[in-house]
């Protein structure tokens, strides 16, 4: 029997979540420039915000891969506790609230990632495309909701906002019981094993997923802090606290069409077409000189990007489709959102200038670029003749 019709109700529910996760992810970029004139951050201060909510969703994706759905509703409690900590929080106690929330995140992405793959099977490519479009049109409406709110000095109701309906989710989610069974990944028995072949696949993944993650993060995070540093004051306002949403809608776009670019070409081809596409648009990005330029940059390397996570994510659970696996790449990529933001703030503050630190990125998807093709000319070849390298 087709799991995805068995459980098509909370899989339903589950895309409808990542929507709200996506918000949840993404706060932080739209609402920095307003935290670091409040709390008085210079770039390499407010970076290291990203750094604790990562670092905090790496462990949270260790951990979710010991029971996906258990760990989902937990996520969403562990969110919401987040927020209304955040609402009184001060320089002093950010970065560990931020920790906290982070972690609620990472149980939550980890978690829902792993039970749709589990419900999918071969489909998996597939169902994982429309999972983070859903995650893309919450990212996508982040920032345009935060300007709103910001715009009329309501950011603490906009966190309580956010605070309910993570709650709400939670209590949805944990009635949704069909779920339950289908959620937890098969793992390795106590007497086996793994062997090189699946380590060397957890790590080869983690890495690409790792730079993946810390690209994502750092442009989505930054854009709005970007539009800021840019001339002619007077256009600032919600365009500035919006301007990532150029950079979300182009992801949420991209991802809506992969799923229909899939059926014309193969995963293994639209991957690194797309980080190649990507480099290109990053380095546009760096020679914006107007809020014009940002846009169309932004439109292209959202849209470039867009297939790159769920195509990789289906690679490695092909290969390796183990919890304990699991956890550790989805870790390890967190981490990626940890380091990257932090690094282009660092540099940024060091060169006095955001854009520089927006190399940082640059560098990133060259690496990318050169694992993807690695991936295509060696590994595709080495498991297709040795099948007994799969899962």
């Amino acid at each position: 029997m087709d799991n995805s019709k068995l459980n098509a109700p909370g899989l339903f529910l589950l895309n409808c979540s990542f929507i709200l996760i996506g918000i949840c992810t993404t706060i932080l970029g739209p609402i920095l420039p307003a935290l670091s004139l409040r709390w008085n951050l210079n770039d390499a201060h407010a970076g290291s915000l990203f750094t604790a909510q990562f670092i905090g969703s790496s462990l949270g994706g260790i951990l979710a891969a010991i029971h996906p759905f258990k760990s989902t509703v937990f996520g969403f409690i562990t969110v919401a506790l987040g927020l209304i900590l955040l609402t009184a929080a001060g320089p002093l106690t950010a970065m560990p609230l931020l920790f906290l929330y982070g972690l609620g995140v990472g149980l939550v992405l980890t978690g829902i990632n792993l039970t749709v793959s589990s419900i999918a099977g071969r489909n998996r490519g597939t169902a994982l495309s429309w999972l983070n479009f859903y995650w893309s049109l919450g990212a996508t409406i982040c920032p345009v909701l935060a300007a709103i709110f910001i715009g009329h000095h309501r950011l603490i109701e906009f966190l309580l906002i956010l605070l309910a309906a993570c709650v709400c989710m939670a209590v949805l989610i944990s009635v949704q019981g069909n779920l339950n069974a289908t959620a937890v990944m098969p793992s390795l028995k106590p007497t086996e094993k793994p062997d090189r072949s699946i380590r060397f696949f957890v790590g080869y993944f983690a890495a690409l997923l790792f730079l993946y993650v810390g690209i994502e993060t750092a442009l989505g995070g930054w854009l709005s802090t970007l539009a800021t540093r840019l001339p002619h004051p007077a256009m600032m306002g919600a365009f500035v606290i919006s301007a990532s949403s150029f950079f979300w809608l182009a992801l949420l776009v991209g991802r809506g069409v992969s799923p229909l670019l899939l059926r014309y070409i193969p995963e293994t081809r639209l991957q690194p077409i797309a980080v190649m596409c990507s480099v290109a648009s990053i380095g546009l990005l760096l020679m914006a000189r107007s809020y014009t330029d940002i846009a169309f940059a932004s439109c292209f390397v959202g849209f470039s990007l867009a297939p790159v996570f769920p195509l990789s994510l289906s690679f490695f659970l092909s290969h390796a489709d183990q919890s304990k696996s699991a956890g550790v790449v989805f870790a390890i990529c967190g981490l990626g959102g940890a380091v990257l933001p932090w690094l282009t703030g660092a540099v940024s503050t060091y060169r006095h200038s955001l854009q520089w630190g927006l190399s940082i990125p640059l560098v990133a998807a060259l690496f990318m670029l050169a694992l993807s093709v690695y991936y295509v000319f060696f590994i595709r070849i080495r498991t297709s003749r040795d099948s007994s390298l799969t899962t």
